[in-house]
C-alpha cells in the first residue's frame, strides 16, 4: 500500500509539472486572443464587416490583425536593438514561467526541421578491398584525409564513421545525396547507374 501511495504521489507531481506550463501557455494565449478580439471588433465595425459576417467578424478581423502583426514583427527582428530586447524578455520569462525554456527549445527545433539546412555531405563510393561501398563524404582536409559515413542498409541514418585517405573513394558528382540515400534504403537498387 505504501508503494502504491508513493507511485500516486510521483504521478501527481509529474502530472502537475507537465500541466503547469501548458496551463500558463493557454492562459496567456487566451489573454492575447481577447486583446486582439477587442481591436478586431472595432476594426470589423469600422469596415462594416459585422453586418454581413455577424459575430464571426470579430474573430476574423482579430485573427487578421494578429497575423499582420506577427508578419511585420519578423521584419523588425532583423534590427539589433529589438533582438537584444526580445532576448532580455526571454531571460525574464525563463525566470518567471516554469517550462518556458523547454517549450521554446522544442518550438525552435520544430522550426529548424522545417528549414532545410544545406548539407555538406557528398555521395561517394568507398573502396573496401575488391569492392566499392556507397557512403557519405563528411569532410576532407588538406593532408589527404577524409571523414566518411558508411550507412548500414536499409537504415540510412545508422552506420560507421571512418577516417580514410582521399585516394580510397571516388565522388559521385552527378548524384544527389537524396538519390544515394533512397538507393541505400532499397538495398542498393539503382547504384550502378550513379556517376
Amino acid at each position: 500500500m505504501k508503494k502504491f501511495l508513493l507511485q500516486v504521489e510521483r504521478n501527481c507531481i509529474s502530472g502537475a509539472l507537465v500541466l503547469l506550463p501548458l496551463l500558463v501557455f493557454f492562459i496567456l494565449l487566451e489573454k492575447v486572443w481577447k486583446f486582439f478580439q477587442n481591436y478586431g471588433e472595432k476594426f470589423a465595425h469600422f469596415l462594416r464587416l459585422d453586418y454581413f459576417l455577424g459575430k464571426y467578424a470579430t474573430d476574423i478581423a482579430g485573427g487578421v490583425i494578429l497575423l499582420v502583426l506577427i508578419y511585420f514583427s519578423g521584419f523588425l527582428m532583423r534590427l539589433a536593438f529589438l533582438k537584444k530586447f526580445t532576448d532580455w524578455i526571454d531571460d525574464k520569462l525563463i525566470i518567471f514561467l516554469p517550462g518556458y525554456e523547454k517549450n521554446k527549445k522544442a518550438a525552435e527545433e520544430k522550426l529548424n526541421k522545417r528549414k532545410k539546412k544545406p548539407s555538406t555531405d557528398l555521395p561517394i563510393l568507398l573502396k573496401n578491398g575488391d569492392y566499392w561501398q556507397p557512403a557519405h563524404l563528411i569532410e576532407e582536409d588538406e593532408n589527404g584525409n577524409a571523414v566518411v559515413f558508411v550507412p548500414n542498409a536499409p537504415a540510412k541514418d545508422h552506420g560507421q564513421i571512418l577516417i580514410v585517405k582521399s585516394a580510397d573513394f571516388k565522388k559521385l558528382a552527378d548524384t544527389s545525396l537524396g538519390n544515394l540515400d533512397n538507393s541505400i534504403q532499397l538495398l542498393g537498387k539503382g547504384i550502378l547507374s550513379f556517376k
